[in-house]
């Protein structure tokens, strides 16, 4: 009995120690990761996910409605939300450009440097022109950006950003473009923060976009 009783102890001094070891160490790696210099407290978010640390944007050459080039460039210095759409499309695009429309207008009130610009990035550059677009994107906003580009930098900037497209024929002479409605939030530095999945609404984006601006804006 003794015995047995002296191996039972000994067991669970030693469970008991490798339990204090793993909470010691949880503490610890808590304790290193609050300290480390910009590291933001856990983020409450309804519908984006934050990418740690931030995915670098590929190299693109694209251009705007005003046909002016737009790089990688172009996304730094300011937040950005990014949605790739078409302007002939149905359902999906329309909806979403009036979602970001709202919630623009929901931030308007945060200070110049801290609004996000929304860029519409086409994945139908062979029917959406610079000029289609600049009509199109201006219908939801005055200061939203639409941009398209060749067959192949358009194909090119979709794969290396992880967007699946797919052209449906529904006629001979007409298709439609299948999408992701994922949209893309780009921090000032030019990497890809965080990422918001459907379902969208303003007040969301809205929130959401706050949260992540305040614990990475600085």
């Amino acid at each position: 009995m003794g015995g047995s009783g002296g191996v039972a102890m000994s067991h669970r001094q030693i469970v008991t120690a490798a339990l204090l070891a793993i909470v010691a160490l949880a503490a610890g790696m808590l304790l290193a990761r609050a300290l480390m210099p910009g590291a933001p407290a856990q983020l409450e978010l309804a519908q984006a996910t934050v990418l740690e640390p931030p995915r670098p944007l590929p190299q693109f050459e694209l251009i705007d409605q005003h046909g002016e080039p737009f790089g990688p460039e172009r996304l730094r210095g300011h937040w950005s939300l990014l949605f790739f759409g078409f302007t002939n499309c149905p359902d999906v695009c329309p909806m979403t450009l009036s979602v970001l429309a709202q919630a623009e207008k929901q931030l308007a009130d945060l200070p110049a440097d801290q609004r996000p610009r929304v860029v519409l990035v086409s994945v139908d550059p062979k029917r959406d022109t610079p000029a289609k677009l600049d009509t199109y994107v201006r219908f939801f906003s005055p200061d939203f950006l639409g941009v398209t580009g060749t067959q192949e930098a358009m194909d090119r900037f979709t794969q290396d950003m992880g967007v699946p497209v797919a052209i449906s024929p529904i006629s001979e002479d007409h298709y439609n473009v299948d999408h992701s409605a994922a949209i893309f939030l780009i921090e000032p530095e030019g990497a890809l923060r965080a990422l918001y999945s459907t379902p969208h609404t303003p007040e969301t984006i809205a929130a959401d976009y706050r949260r992540i601006v305040a614990a990475y804006g600085n």
